[in-house]
């Protein structure tokens, strides 16, 4: 048995002719009766009998088909994913982000890049910019956004962007007024800052420490946007990242540039040992063009 038999097998089946089978094929009569022929031999059992001028298929036959036609969608199946891999456009991948960048960044992205790629699937994992390197590195995502480079064996770090840090503070704020925000401007003023373990607020503490200005730290928050929430609800003023500021929702809260200026990075993290799908390197690219198209508010 081989692929044309079964081909010819088919045609006939489909066509209810001989004739019109080998139009179908390109081949001539002779050679689709050939080899059917040559397929009963195989399977021990006739295919098809003559009623007049008709062929018409045995009940054997049929059922033959039905498993024949179900082989065929197999492998039209195979070809599918075969060419949406080969064109970019099939394929699952996990991409992990800090909490800033999974709100509305992230989602931009897979949402731009999915018009085209129907077929491609996707999970968002929200999480520390730590723990976004570990799960990379323990290939629990494919690939991850942070705010500082990977310091692990199993990944490597591609700067995306630097992004200038922002002066937010409440509309009635005797500060409201003015277009830039210096650090000496909030002496003493009441602070909400981010958590001590989130790396940008060492970079925050260090600009005030080196200038010796002192601030009446009020409130740590967990993440930069819950910074917004106490600014809202007039406890502080805070320094946050330009993504935070994308991602406010409080009409009462301003946004101011702040000098000395702080820059936030943006850092991809992808493994090093393995070669990823085509779609995750087009996503990566996609992701380059996103950010470089980026502008700060």
């Amino acid at each position: 048995m081989n692929i044309r038999q079964i081909e010819a097998f088919q045609a006939v089946m489909a066509a209810g002719s001989v004739t019109r089978a080998g139009e179908r094929l390109s081949i001539s009569q002779p050679a689709v009766s050939q080899l059917i022929a040559q397929f009963e031999r195989h399977c021990g059992f006739k295919l098809f009998e003559r009623q007049g001028s008709k062929i018409l298929p045995t009940r054997e036959a049929e059922v033959l088909y039905g498993e024949v036609q179900r082989m065929f969608v197999g492998v039209a199946q195979i070809d599918r994913v075969a060419s949406a891999l080969r064109e970019q456009s099939w394929g699952a991948m996990c991409v992990a982000g800090f909490p800033a960048i999974t709100r509305r960044m992230i989602p931009d992205m897979i949402c731009k890049f999915s018009a085209t790629r129907p077929d491609a699937h996707f999970r968002v994992e929200s999480l520390r910019s730590r723990i976004v390197i570990d799960a990379v590195a323990t290939q629990h995502a494919d690939i991850g956004f942070s705010v500082i480079p990977g310091d692990r064996s199993e990944v490597e770090s591609v700067l995306l962007h630097r992004l200038p840090a922002y002066c937010i503070l409440h509309e009635r704020h005797p500060l409201a007024e003015r277009e830039t925000i210096h650090a000496a401007d909030l002496a003493n003023e009441f602070f909400v800052s981010l958590g001590p373990q989130d790396s940008s607020r060492n970079k925050i503490d260090r600009i005030f420490d080196d200038l010796n200005i002192p601030r009446r730290l009020r409130i740590e928050a967990g993440e930069s946007e819950t910074t917004f929430s106490f600014v809202a609800a007039e406890m502080g003023v805070a320094v946050v990242d330009p993504i935070s500021v994308h991602n406010n929702q409080y009409s009462e809260v301003v946004v101011r540039r702040f000098e000395p200026i702080v820059e936030f990075e943006i850092w991809l993290i992808r493994p090093k040992a393995r070669r990823p799908l085509n779609l995750i390197e087009a996503f990566v690219k996609h992701a380059l063009d996103y950010l470089a198209d980026y502008s700060a508010p």
